[in-house]
C-alpha cells in the first residue's frame, strides 16, 4: 500500500493471464458495482498510418459496427448488443483504438462473446453509407476552401510536419473516398492481432468470465508486434501556423515538445499540468480568465504518447486579444521557469491526483481503461505504484521540467480565426516564431 498525503490507496484485485495466442487478459472483480465492462485495446490509429492510408484505422472502427456473419445488418447488430442491456462504444485515438461494452453482470459473458464477434468477424461490405457518415464528420473540421480549421489538427500538423503524429484521425476526404474492402481487410489482419492487443474485464462477474474470454478470443491471430514510426524533433522548420476562419473568436495554441509517458519526467509533467490547470483556483484560469478577463475558459495540458508528447496552452479569444493572450501565457511560463511552485500548490495537485486514482474503482470502464491501456503500453498497472511515483515528485523536479521543456525559443504557435497582418506580426514577434 502506498501512502500519499495521509491517504491509503488499496490495490486493484486483478487477475492477469495470457491466452495461447499471446493475448494479454486482465480480469478485475469489483463486486460493489452493479455492472461490468469489457474493453478491448488495440495498437492501431493514425500514428500507424502513412499519408496514403491516413484515416483507415478510423474507417475500420466505424465499419466494425456495420455487421458480422451472425448479425449481417448494422441494425441487427446494434439490437443484439442493446438486448443485453448495453451499447458498444468505440474510439480511435492517435496510437490506439478502444472498444467498450458495459452490461449488467448477468449478460457480461454473452457480451464478451458478442464483442469478439464484432472484432473478429466483420463483413466489411457496403462501404457507401459509412463513407457518407465519415465525410460529414470530416467536413465539420474544414472551411469552405477545404482547409483544416480544427485547432488541434492544425497544431499537430505544425509540430509534426509530414509525420503520422501530425495526421488527423479521420484522415482526408480523398483517402476515405477511395478506400475499399480490401484495404480494410489488410489493415484488420495487420493490426487486430494478439501481439498488439489487450482485453480487460472489470466489474461484477462470476467465474465463468474466464471461460468466456478464452473461448471467444481464441480466433485472434498472434500476429507481429507493429511499432509506430519514430520521432525526431528537427530544427529550422516553421513554428507558426495561421488559418483564416471567419467567426467571433480566434483559437490560439502555444505548444512545446515534451517526452512520453515512459519518461522519468512524466510524473513531474503530470503535476505541472495540474498546477497550471486543475480547477478554477489554478494558475491558467486565475490569470487568463479571472484577473485579465481574456477568455471564458483557458487550459494547459500535456498530451503524451509512448516516446513523445506535446504540452499545450490554449484559449479562444476575441481576435484583437490574441497577442495579449500569448503575452500572458508567456508570463505564466516564465514565472514557472524562474520560481518553484509553492508547497501548497504541489500538495493540492498531489491530493487531487490521488482522488482521481481512488475513484478509478468506482466505474468499471474507468478501471478497464486504467489497467488495459497501461498493459497495452507497458506502464504500471497498479494504482499504488502510480500514486507513489507522483508522491515522490518535488518542487525542484517540476521547475526543472518547466525550464527544460518550456523554453520560449522552442515554442510553436497555432491560430485559427481572423487576424490581420499587424496582429500576425505582433504574435510572431511575441512568440519568437
Amino acid at each position: 500500500m502506498a501512502v500519499v498525503s495521509g491517504e491509503t490507496l488499496a490495490p486493484l484485485p486483478s487477475e492477469s493471464f495470457t491466452l495461447g495466442n499471446g493475448l494479454q487478459v486482465r480480469l478485475i472483480p469489483l463486486p460493489h458495482i452493479q455492472s461490468a465492462t469489457a474493453s478491448f485495446f488495440v495498437r492501431v490509429g493514425s500514428r500507424y498510418e502513412s499519408a496514403k492510408t491516413n484515416g483507415l484505422s478510423h474507417f475500420l472502427e466505424h465499419m466494425l459496427y456495420r455487421g458480422t456473419e451472425r448479425h449481417p445488418a448494422a441494425h441487427e447488430l446494434s439490437l443484439a448488443i442493446e438486448r443485453l442491456g448495453g451499447t458498444l462504444d468505440a474510439a480511435t485515438h492517435v496510437d490506439f483504438t478502444s472498444y467498450d461494452l458495459t452490461l449488467p453482470p448477468e449478460t457480461i459473458a454473452e457480451g464478451v462473446e458478442l464483442l469478439a464477434e464484432v472484432l473478429g468477424q466483420p463483413l466489411l461490405t457496403d462501404l457507401t453509407t459509412e463513407k457518407q457518415i465519415i465525410r460529414e464528420e470530416i467536413l465539420e473540421d474544414l472551411n469552405e476552401e477545404g482547409q483544416q480549421i480544427d485547432i488541434d489538427n492544425v497544431c499537430r500538423s505544425l509540430l509534426y510536419p509530414g509525420h503520422p503524429l501530425g495526421f488527423s484521425i479521420p484522415g482526408p476526404l480523398v483517402n476515405v473516398e477511395r478506400f475499399e474492402t480490401s484495404d480494410l481487410r489488410r489493415h484488420h489482419a495487420t493490426h487486430y492481432t494478439a501481439e498488439g492487443s489487450v482485453l480487460c474485464v472489470a466489474g461484477r462477474f462470476d467465474a465463468d468470465i474466464r471461460k468466456a474470454v478464452s473461448a471467444s478470443f481464441e480466433w485472434l491471430a498472434r500476429g507481429d508486434s507493429i511499432q509506430p514510426a519514430g520521432v525526431s524533433h528537427g530544427r529550422g522548420g516553421s513554428r507558426f501556423a495561421y488559418v483564416h476562419d471567419p467567426g467571433s473568436q480566434t483559437d490560439v495554441r502555444l505548444s512545446f515538445h515534451t517526452p512520453g509517458v515512459k519518461s522519468p519526467e512524466a510524473p513531474a509533467l503530470l503535476l505541472l499540468a495540474r498546477i497550471l490547470d486543475d480547477g478554477l483556483s489554478t494558475r491558467v484560469h486565475q490569470t487568463v480568465c479571472e484577473e485579465r478577463g481574456l477568455a471564458y475558459e483557458a487550459f494547459a495540458d500535456n498530451d503524451s504518447f509512448e516516446d513523445c508528447g506535446v504540452f499545450d496552452f490554449g484559449a479562444s479569444v476575441e481576435h484583437q486579444k490574441a497577442p495579449r493572450l500569448v503575452e500572458t501565457l508567456l508570463e505564466l511560463i516564465e514565472n514557472l521557469r524562474e520560481e518553484m511552485p509553492s508547497d501548497e500548490e504541489i500538495a493540492k495537485a498531489k491530493l487531487r491526483h490521488l482522488w482521481d486514482l481512488r475513484t478509478v474503482r468506482d466505474d468499471p470502464e474507468d478501471t478497464t481503461h486504467f489497467v488495459g491501456a497501461s498493459a497495452l503500453f507497458g506502464l504500471p498497472e497498479e494504482l499504488q505504484v502510480v500514486a507513489a511515483q507522483v508522491a515522490s515528485v518535488t518542487a525542484r523536479d517540476i521547475q526543472r521540467a518547466a525550464r527544460r521543456y518550456f523554453d520560449p525559443r522552442t515554442a510553436y504557435l497555432s491560430c485559427v480565426g481572423v487576424l490581420d497582418d499587424s496582429l500576425i506580426a505582433e504574435l510572431r514577434e511575441l512568440a519568437g516564431v
